[in-house]
């Protein structure tokens, strides 16, 4: 299916201007008209519109572009799951679930209004309220343009406007409206398009930069394509944080600068933004390597350096027909490039990946493996990656090829670059490894994440899914219309009732259970039987069973490496989130 062009091409927009200047079009009308026609992203008193094709569906429908389906941004017409293109009717087809099929006709439509004191584009067929000269408005946009009525009101209740902006309510609407000082706009008052900078982390910038690192454009706040990422909870408490129907960077989760969401590919991703401090911070010390922290209590502290994520979302997704994970979410991913095979792993610390021994059974060179960490789409190194030689793989010692599924985990030693091995970023860091006795109960939620198939016998992904499964009970899973004897001592299962699941390709990836908002490495993903079958879930090796060994091997390293600490703690039943 073709995708429209969005704008007029240069030749039809010199021919009219042309027209306009020879007066067989009427001119766009000046300040103090309280209507005007449509232009072509011209600002005109203030305000503008835009006109723009559109693809239809066959019953006449409005396709909606981008759209999200099964976790994955598209811009066009998909013929996936049909014999004929198709579109989603909104943003969202995740959780919407509208579709049509689509047409090949276009129509022409005028498509946005601008207004300026807002700082944000409306839809026709918009109403808004506005304080515009000292006087209440009421303003719609129209095909032909937008038009704006004095309106009565009165004095609000409570005045919500920042920045020691007045507020009005429009008697007809309910609707209040903020009329803002000199330096100040938007809906509340709270974005100051002068500010240039941003002070200590950028909690309090409230400037209009939308711009990241790369050159990469932000995604309005509100965007339906954020559903699975964000949740604004009231207007109010947003407005505080600087969110809203805008696409500026914000720092509203406490990050080291503002951020925002953006497009990377087909998947909804995030950056850091293009802004300078206002001062340049003192230097500190360079970061230090990766440490083990001590394995936490019932309630680890918070001084704990291990399994602490980048939550730039609320998971909703799933790894099989699941969403992407946004960068940093899963900081201990391990790409792990074995020949012409591939597996995941777990950065446990500084030198030390855990993986899944089945994914070393032809026994490699270690030449042949290349570990990459802080990798977001798969065999791409980008920005915030780093890629290590291996040292050394060790298997469990009483792991065999007759019975792969058994003891199935291995430890990989990274080689170190300039003296050392991984260090610290917000891509990159380790999970907490549990205590031998550490349990979550039956039924508890955890993540799991990699490049995985969608399905069998499909292709991987291009970018690091993840999704959420519930431990299974150890006598359902090993119950004979499940798997019977096969599940053993040592191995757990773990899945739900919408098919989600690990898939081959993420062999030796991560089983994360959340501890008072520390993430341990519970499992590892090890085998089942296909991918998302009914009533046959996943089965992972259960990490806390292998605990002992994990330590003895970190430590016999120790003593020919630098020093690296998994300190052992009495701990018992963690409630899982």
């Amino acid at each position: 299916m073709p995708v429209f062009s969005p704008v007029l091409t240069r030749r039809e927009f010199l021919l009219l201007l042309t027209l306009i200047s020879l007066g067989l079009l009427p001119r766009l009308q000046c300040a103090g008209s309280r209507k005007q026609p449509s232009g072509i992203d011209i600002l005109v008193s203030g305000q503008s519109n835009t006109v723009t094709q559109k693809v239809l569906t066959t019953d006449g429908k409005e396709c909606k572009f981008p759209f999200r389906f099964g976790g994955v941004i598209y811009h066009q017409c998909i013929s996936m799951n049909s014999h004929k293109a198709w579109c989603s009717l909104t943003h969202n087809f995740d959780r919407d679930q509208k579709w049509g099929f689509c047409s090949s006709q276009a129509r022409l439509f005028n498509e946005k209004c601008y207004e300026p004191l807002h700082l944000k584009y409306y839809d026709i067929g918009d109403s808004w309220g506005r304080i515009y000269l000292r006087s209440v408005e009421l303003c719609t946009c129209l095909s032909g343009g937008v038009s704006c009525e004095r309106a009565r009101y009165t004095v609000c209740s409570r005045n919500r406007c920042e920045n020691n902006g007045v507020c009005r309510m429009i008697e007809a609407t309910g609707e209040e409206v903020c009329g803002c000082i000199s330096g100040y706009n938007g809906q509340y008052c709270n974005i100051n398009p002068e500010e240039q900078c941003y002070r200590d982390s950028g909690a309090l910038y409230r400037g209009v930069a939308s711009v990241t690192v790369s050159g990469s454009s932000c995604l309005p706040w509100n965007s339906d394509l954020l559903f699975s990422e964000l949740t604004l909870e009231t207007v109010e408490s947003a407005a505080r944080r600087g969110l809203g129907e805008h696409a500026f960077c914000r720092n509203p989760d406490q990050d080291k600068l503002p951020w925002c969401y953006t497009m990377m590919g087909r998947a909804v991703s995030w950056e850091y933004c293009d802004i300078k401090p206002c001062s340049k911070p003192v230097s500190g010390p360079r970061s230090p390597i990766i440490a083990m922290a001590p394995r936490p209590s019932r309630s680890p502290t918070r001084t704990l350096s291990c399994g602490k994520r980048q939550e730039k979302r609320i998971s909703r997704g799933r790894i099989l027909f699941g969403t992407s994970a946004l960068p940093g979410a899963h900081p201990w991913m391990a790409a792990l490039y074995i020949a012409d095979e591939f597996c995941a792993g777990t950065l446990v610390s500084s030198c030390w990946i855990v993986s899944a021994a089945h994914c070393f059974l032809r026994n490699p060179l270690k030449s042949q493996i290349r570990v990459v960490l802080g990798q977001h789409y798969f065999n791409d190194t980008g920005p915030n990656t780093r890629t290590f030689a291996v040292q050394d793989y060790i298997l469990y010692p009483h792991y065999t090829q007759f019975e792969p599924t058994l003891n199935d985990i291995a430890l990989v030693k990274l080689k170190k670059v300039e003296g050392r091995c991984a260090l610290k970023t917000p891509f990159i860091r380790p999970i907490c490894l549990p205590g031998r006795d550490m349990m979550f109960p039956d039924h508890s939620s955890c993540k799991i994440s990699g490049w995985g198939h969608v399905h069998e016998r499909a292709n991987s992904y291009s970018h690091l899914m993840e999704g959420v499964v519930k431990i299974i009970p150890f006598d359902q899973c090993s119950s004979p219309d499940v798997y019977g004897s096969e599940v053993r001592s040592g191995m757990l299962c773990a899945g739900s009732e919408s098919c989600v699941d690990a898939c081959q390709g993420d062999s030796g990836g991560p089983l994360a259970c959340d501890c008072d908002g520390v993430s341990f490495l519970y499992g590892i993903i090890s085998w089942g039987d296909g991918c998302g079958r009914s009533g046959k879930p996943g089965v992972y090796t259960l990490v806390p069973k292998y605990s002992d060994w994990i330590n003895s091997v970190i430590k016999k390293s120790r003593k020919t490496s630098q020093k690296t600490s998994v300190n052992r703690t009495k701990i018992n039943i963690c409630v899982g989130s």
